[in-house]
């Protein structure tokens, strides 16, 4: 573990959201640790590859060889900091780290700031300590970032339903086969990935539908259909109605719930 007491904080920055980020495969004399801030990328340490997302923290110890990567369809925005400290990671312990009551965020934007406003101050390490300090009690936990290449696909659907999308991209987007891809999937979610992309794209569909007035055929572009035929075949089969009769039915019951909400606000209380 660490010996936090005589930690010294060498330099702290950020990177800015870049689908073009990446660095070759380098290591660092001192620890080096990286929080996300929003997006997620991939990091490459020998024998593993890790898929850092939102509210995770990286850890590099000295010496270890890293390569990293931006999603260049959800850019990482990242906290990095290089802190020279004595110790080791326990053993087993792993370098993703989730940042589950925000705290580690918290101090890490907090370095960052006192950093750009004066530089390596004393409270500037004081806050990196506390950082250290934070980091030991996420590997003594026992809870580390899954590395699951499912996870990382659902999200990765959620975020880009709009695009065009094949099973050849989601494999390539998770480094792994389509045959394994297409199995895991179906091990976890009960579904193959594109059946449950288009799920995400129906449900969005119908969320538009009941709360604008959006052309249908734009309503089919926005959730990822290129064709608005298609479009109206998949809603059907998924409610049973075209995307038009769709909107008609829930419409009439937003307005029937109305009109009874009305009805009972204005009626006279009868006298006992």
């Amino acid at each position: 573990m660490f010996c936090v007491e005589s930690a010294l904080l060498t330099n702290v920055g950020c990177v800015s959201p870049d689908p073009k980020w990446e660095l070759s495969a380098h290591m660092h004399a001192c620890w080096e640790f990286i929080y996300f801030l929003q997006g997620s990328g991939r990091v490459d340490v020998p024998q593993a590859t890790l898929r850092p997302q939102q509210y995770h923290l990286v850890v590099y110890p000295p010496g270890l060889p890293h390569a990293e990567m931006s999603n260049p369809v959800d850019p990482e925005e990242t906290i990095f900091l290089a802190v020279e400290v004595q110790g080791n990671q326990p053993p087993g312990a792993h370098l993703l780290l989730p940042d589950r009551h925000g705290e580690i965020g918290w101090l890490c934007r907090h370095i960052l700031d006192e950093f750009i406003a004066s530089g390596l101050t004393p409270l500037a390490q004081a806050y990196t300590h506390a950082f250290l300090h934070l980091v030991e009690r996420s590997w003594t936990s026992g809870i580390p970032v899954q590395h699951d290449a499912i996870d990382f696909i659902v999200k990765y659907m959620h975020s880009n339903y709009a695009n065009d999308i094949s099973l050849d991209n989601l494999a390539n987007a998770a480094c792994i086969s389509k045959t394994h891809l297409a199995h895991c999937f179906r091990d976890r979610l009960g579904t193959s990935p594109l059946r449950y992309l288009q799920h995400i794209r129906i449900e969005i569909a119908k969320r538009l539908l009941a709360t604008s007035t959006m052309p249908v055929n734009e309503i089919a572009t926005q959730v990822g259909f290129s064709d608005p035929l298609y479009f109206s075949r998949v809603m059907k089969a998924a409610t049973g109605q075209s995307p038009k009769a769709f909107r008609q039915t829930t419409n009439c019951t937003k307005q029937s719930i109305s009109c009874t909400i009305e009805s009972i606000h204005h009626q006279t209380p009868k006298e006992v």
